[in-house]
């Protein structure tokens, strides 16, 4: 008839009626959508609610379809993910699209399809929003702002402190090193302070020393003569020059001489043993200054116009009055004072 043709083939014949090879128009719709569950049933959302899904519920399957009875047409399918892709997928016949591990944030699904080279005249598109993870939630950004800046600021402070305390320390080293060098400077001072006074100590070791021989080269030049003169016959005169003689081996001044100059030398040693043993006499003074000087019995003799032997004696009355044993050394204990 007109209109219908027969088209023959191996194993029979097709009835082709172009009369009904006429544009239509289509409309695709969005049939169900689903949240999947790994160890659960899918779960049937309602469109008409406001879709919101926790961060870990964010597989999700979109079943569509475009109502079409004609069997000579074939039906393609494309979906455009808003917020994740902002392009077409490629055309595939699959009346659904599988979403699965959507990061947080808000999205669009847009799906278009056609059928043989017709578009659909509308594209069917649903919102909905994958929630913030607790640890991405604007409370849990917010508090890890301020846990960075209470982190920083805590460095700052510790550094801060830290080269707060290195430079005390080194102001303190510096401190230090300018102690220790005036400390040095002043001990170079007190050293030649020290070398001076032993220079000057010696020289008036020697002065005293030389004072000293000289009183004893005196009073054995005086002994000497004295004796000499007791040889001669004129007794009268004899006895007058030995007076006088006698006068000068027991002169006081000498005596005053000496004691300065030992004074000199050897600073407060007769007041210092003097306060140790007060009942010591100006004799046993001046017997300790001569011990002090480290002189030997026979040199000291001389300088008391009396005998070696008497000198012994005194030894020993001056080792009993300041109470010195037998086994100490007299002379060391003299030195020590």
């Amino acid at each position: 008839s007109d209109g219908t043709y027969v088209i023959g083939s191996s194993n029979g014949y097709s009835l082709l009626n172009l009369e009904k090879n006429h544009e239509r128009e289509y409309r695709i719709m969005i049939n169900t959508f689903l949240q999947k569950f790994q160890n659960a049933d899918n779960q049937y959302l309602d469109l008409s609610e406001t879709l919101k899904f926790n961060y870990d519920q964010n597989n999700l399957i979109c079943y569509y379809s475009i109502p079409n009875y004609d069997n000579y047409a074939e039906v393609k399918y494309q979906y455009k993910l808003l917020g994740l892709h902002d392009v077409w997928s490629k055309w595939h016949s699959a009346p659904y699209v599988s979403l699965e591990n959507l990061p947080f944030g808000r999205y669009t699904l847009s799906i278009r399809g056609r059928v043989g080279n017709t578009m659909t005249e509308n594209v069917a598109s649903i919102d909905f929003e994958v929630e913030r993870p607790w640890y991405l939630s604007i409370l849990a950004i917010v508090s890890y702002i301020l846990m960075v800046l209470i982190g920083m600021l805590t460095i700052n402070r510790l550094f801060v402190r830290y080269y707060r305390n290195q430079r005390s320390r080194l102001i303190e080293e510096n401190q230090k090193q300018l102690e220790f060098t005036k400390l040095e400077g002043v001990q170079e001072i007190m050293k030649l302070r020290n070398s001076q006074l032993k220079t000057e100590l010696d020289s008036k070791n020697r002065e005293l020393a030389t004072t000293a021989m000289s009183l004893i080269n005196k009073n054995e030049l005086l002994q000497g003569i004295k004796n000499d003169l007791l040889h001669l016959e004129d007794n009268a005169s004899r006895k007058e020059v030995a007076r006088v003689i006698d006068k000068n081996l027991s002169n006081n001044n000498d005596w005053e001489f000496f004691k300065e100059a030992f004074n000199n030398a050897d600073k407060d040693f007769l007041a210092k043993i003097k306060t140790i043993h007060p009942d010591l006499t100006a004799n046993d003074l001046k017997f300790c200054a001569f011990l002090r000087l480290n002189l030997a019995s026979k040199e000291i003799a001389p300088l008391l116009n009396i005998s070696v032997r008497s000198v012994e004696i005194k030894r020993y009355r001056l080792r009993k009055k300041l109470g010195i044993s037998h086994e100490m050394n007299l002379i060391e204990y003299i030195l020590e004072v």
